[in-house]
């Protein structure tokens, strides 16, 4: 513990919802490279984490209380525990078309209904007018008439 404090070196552990953190495996930050802030760990996970970023939830000595909601410039100390919440595609701005995102804005082609034939045949086209046929296993000794 006393290099990482000689070397002003934070370890900061990552959890996932629902899982306790990985504590193999810490990002390490710097005063020199970046900061030792949420934005910098962010940016050093993902490059597109930032832009995602909602809130972070923090376990350790750099918050009041645990955990702590807190934001891009929370300022880290060693061995904090951090689990960051993404934006919903809702409150990027986008519309939830079936499975595809679309910005505001922009027109997507619908889909166009395909006439799908009775794989049955012709012969089977139940819903033709005609009256029903009784053409069920039970028949008669079943009660149906």
């Amino acid at each position: 513990a006393k290099m990482w404090e000689m070397l002003a070196l934070v370890r900061v552990y990552t959890r996932r919802r629902g899982e306790a953190p990985d504590l193999n495996e810490p990002s390490v930050l710097t005063h020199g490279r970046g900061g030792v802030t949420i934005k910098t760990l962010c940016s050093h996970l993902h490059r597109d984490m930032l832009k995602e970023f909602k809130y972070a939830l923090v376990w350790g000595q750099s918050c009041k209380h645990t955990p702590q909601r807190v934001g891009k410039d929370h300022e880290l100390m060693d061995e904090d525990v951090v689990q960051i919440f993404k934006k919903t595609a809702k409150e990027f701005g986008m519309q939830k078309k079936g499975k595809t995102l679309t910005k505001q804005g922009c027109l997507a082609e619908p889909k166009k209904e395909v006439d799908k034939k009775d794989k049955r045949g012709p012969s089977s086209n139940r819903f033709d007018g005609g009256p029903a046929k009784n053409t069920g296993r039970m028949g008669k000794s079943a009660g149906f008439a």
